[in-house]
């Protein structure tokens, strides 16, 4: 089964993701309803 493969993938991408994730949910509470700055 690949249940261990996807826990090690998982686990490898977690620490690019996690800021990623963080980063995206600090501009939407800083930025309610409104489009970001692109």
């Amino acid at each position: 089964m690949g249940l261990g493969k996807l826990v090690k993938t998982a686990i490898k991408l977690a620490p690019i993701i996690y800021p990623i994730a963080r980063k995206v949910l600090a501009d939407k509470k800083s930025t309610p309803t409104k489009s970001p700055k692109r």
